[in-house]
């Protein structure tokens, strides 16, 4: 009887620790599980708020060093733009105004035999970027999808660029160009895979509004919303409410998006309220006393408004950030807690 009253009571004792060891044990995983969900959520924000940095650089060729090696150190990928297509007084499709791809700065080593912008790219991605003017596009041109791989295959090679996973073209197609220009994407795109090349667009506002063209992913360019030929126009690189009619379509457009921002400025010559044109250079245009140079510039304030607006309507848009452009001139006009505010999205 005693035996069984002791064995009672251990079994009472055993069952009741054995109850506190499966709590402590649930507790552990408890406490597993919403650690791990907070380092998820951190690691989240963090993505979204270090994700991919990238830039454009829109100049012929590379001569603000060292200015710009400083920045590219921070950045992830650059699209250059290796050369325009234009046509030439034949109507023939031409390569134009190509990159250069070594500077004669004082700061380049004279007996590297490497370019200035292969030894930028040991560090980052470098993405080729070609402009099509719209006007080469009117009719089929069944050689220029190989003539623009050649081309920049050759420039890769040339300039011992290697980390070359990405071809984009940059066309204002319009709806009497987009047949031409599609199937000139649908060729360029079959040639490019063979060489482990994807191939992108770049999206202007308005061609939300059309079917996508056959590339891989896009890049909507958000920037040049106004006209600022129109002296009146105070906002024409980035104004929330010329980009608002638009935003109806992003939701549904079938391509991949990747947003490019604008951090640069326009220095815009008027006589009187007559446009004259950008002056890029003090020389560039024959001014006359009583003429009017205004500079347009966006900031950092009003890119984190329309980067919050797009990211409510597409959530990954700004997993990479894209600033325009790299060019020594509009790096002269920003200061480097405008280029962090911007890929930190603060």
């Amino acid at each position: 009887m005693n035996f069984c009253i002791n064995m009672n009571k251990h079994l009472v004792f055993y069952t009741i620790k054995s109850l506190l060891q499966i709590r402590c044990f649930f507790l552990v995983l408890l406490s597993l599980f919403v650690g791990m969900f907070f380092l998820a959520g951190c690691t989240y924000q963090s993505r979204k708020a270090y994700g991919v940095r990238s830039a454009y650089y829109w100049s012929t060729s590379w001569t603000d060093i060292p200015k710009s090696y400083t920045f590219t150190n921070h950045l992830n990928r650059l699209y250059v733009r290796y050369f325009d297509v234009v046509l030439n007084e034949s109507r023939v499709p031409v390569p134009n105004a190509t990159f250069s791809f070594n500077s004669s700065h004082e700061f380049v080593d004279k007996e590297n035999a490497k370019s200035d912008i292969s030894r930028v790219s040991d560090s980052l991605e470098i993405v080729p970027v070609i402009f099509i003017v719209n006007e080469v596009m009117r009719k089929p041109q069944p050689q220029l999808a190989q003539q623009i791989l050649d081309r920049v295959l050759q420039m890769n090679a040339t300039n011992d660029i290697h980390r070359v996973h990405e071809l984009q073209i940059d066309c204002d197609w319009t709806n009497s160009t987009r047949q031409h220009f599609f199937s000139m994407l649908q060729q360029l795109h079959t040639l490019a895979s063979k060489h482990h090349i994807t191939l992108s667009a770049t999206i202007r506002l308005h061609q939300l509004m059309q079917s996508a063209p056959p590339v891989d992913r896009g890049v909507l360019m958000v920037y040049n919303t106004g006209d600022f030929t129109r002296r009146s126009c105070e906002h024409p690189i980035l104004d929330m409410r010329d980009i608002n009619p638009y935003l109806d379509y992003l939701s549904d457009y079938s391509l991949p998006l990747t947003a490019a921002y604008p951090l640069f400025a326009y220095r815009i010559a008027f006589r009187g309220n007559h446009y004259l044109g950008i002056l890029h250079a003090d020389d560039d245009l024959p001014l006359l006393p009583g003429d009017t140079v205004i500079t347009r510039k966006s900031t950092a304030e009003e890119v984190l408004l329309v980067q919050k607006k797009l990211m409510a309507i597409r959530p990954d848009i700004n997993d990479e950030v894209i600033v325009f452009d790299l060019s020594k001139n509009h790096l002269s006009y920003y200061k480097s807690k405008d280029y962090e505010k911007v890929y930190h999205l603060h």
